[in-house]
C-alpha cells in the first residue's frame, strides 16, 4: 500500500510540473520577443553587425519555433503552424546571408517576415 501512495505521489509531482511549465509559457510575451527581436533584426542588418544579425535571427527562430508548437497543440490551426515553420525557415536564410555578408538580401529577408507575420497569425489569432 505504501508503494501505491510513493507512486501516487511521485505521479502528482510530475504532472503538477508539467502543469506549472505550461502555466509558465506566456504566448504574449513570446509574441512581443518576436516583435522586439524583429526591430531590432533590421537594426543589426542596417549596422551590418554579423554577429548580432545571426543572434538574433536564431532567437527568432526559435521563438517561431516555440509558436509552431503553441499552435500545433491548440489544434485548429494548421495555417499559423504553417506560417511558424516558414518564418523559422526564413530566419534560418537571414543566418546564412548575414555569414556571407549579404545584408541587403537579409534586410529583405527580414521585411518579409515583419510584413507576413502581421498579415497572417495576427490578422487571423489576436487576440487569442
Amino acid at each position: 500500500m505504501q508503494q501505491k501512495y510513493k507512486l501516487l505521489g511521485l505521479t502528482l509531482l510530475l504532472v503538477s510540473g508539467l502543469v506549472f511549465a505550461e502555466a509558465e509559457f506566456d504566448f504574449e510575451e513570446l509574441m512581443e520577443a518576436i516583435d522586439n527581436n524583429s526591430h531590432n533584426l533590421q537594426g543589426s542588418i542596417a549596422s551590418k553587425d554579423a554577429a548580432g544579425t545571426i543572434k538574433l535571427a536564431k532567437d527568432i527562430q526559435g521563438e517561431f519555433k516555440l509558436v509552431e508548437g503553441f499552435f500545433a497543440k491548440r489544434g485548429s490551426a494548421q495555417d499559423a503552424v504553417d506560417d511558424a515553420k516558414k518564418y523559422e525557415d526564413m530566419a534560418a536564410e537571414i543566418v546564412k546571408l548575414a555569414e556571407g555578408s549579404n545584408f541587403d538580401a537579409a534586410s529583405n529577408k527580414a521585411i518579409e517576415i515583419s510584413k507576413a507575420c502581421d498579415t497572417a497569425c495576427h490578422d487571423t489569432y489576436k487576440p487569442l
